[in-house]
């Protein structure tokens, strides 16, 4: 027969409640044991790792001629304002071909006018002219040593657009009174 107690007494058997606890907590303890034990281990520390900081990539050489040749549109344009509707449309395509290269549109915006070394309008057309068959030739050129077949589709299409501005800069000149 259990006896009552009084509030206050402390057990003196182990009650099976107090056993489950201890039963239960066991194998954590061994767990947190076996845990702390593996952390005084021999074994080396991990060396640490250098990383270095990253730099934004530099634009190829490629992109830079794309983002001239803008340049040297805008220049042209705004010296020679009777250009502006002839001129716009091809200065557009090379905008689209930067961005295909890779630019952003901060770095568009961001192109300075390059004013033309020319006397009259013909002799501005006659400078498109020449950086435009310079482009193709870069682009082409640019083409051949890719390895990325992407860029290869790219360059190409774009060495291809450029050669075309050339008749129709040559034509837009022939409209041109000096």
């Amino acid at each position: 027969m259990v006896t009552p107690r009084a509030i206050g007494d402390a057990p003196s058997d182990v009650t099976r409640r107090r056993l489950l606890h201890g039963v239960v907590a066991l194998p954590t303890l061994g767990l947190a044991a076996t845990a702390l034990a593996a952390c005084g281990s021999d074994e080396p520390a991990p060396e640490a790792i250098e990383i270095e900081p990253s730099v934004a990539p530099q634009p190829d050489e490629t992109l830079l001629d794309e983002l001239a040749l803008i340049g040297a549109y805008a220049g042209t344009i705004a010296v020679y304002d009777q250009l502006r509707g002839s001129l716009t449309a091809i200065a557009d395509q090379h905008r689209a071909h930067a961005r295909e290269l890779g630019a952003t549109e901060a770095d568009l915006e961001a192109i300075e006018p390059i004013p033309p070394n020319a006397g009259n309008a013909k002799q501005a057309l006659a400078n498109l002219i020449t950086r435009e068959r310079n482009a193709a030739g870069q682009r082409s050129d640019a083409a051949a040593s890719a390895e990325d077949p992407e860029r290869i589709r790219a360059l190409t299409f774009i060495a291809a657009s450029e050669s075309s501005h050339v008749p129709e800069l040559k034509d837009i000149r022939k409209g041109v009174n000096a």
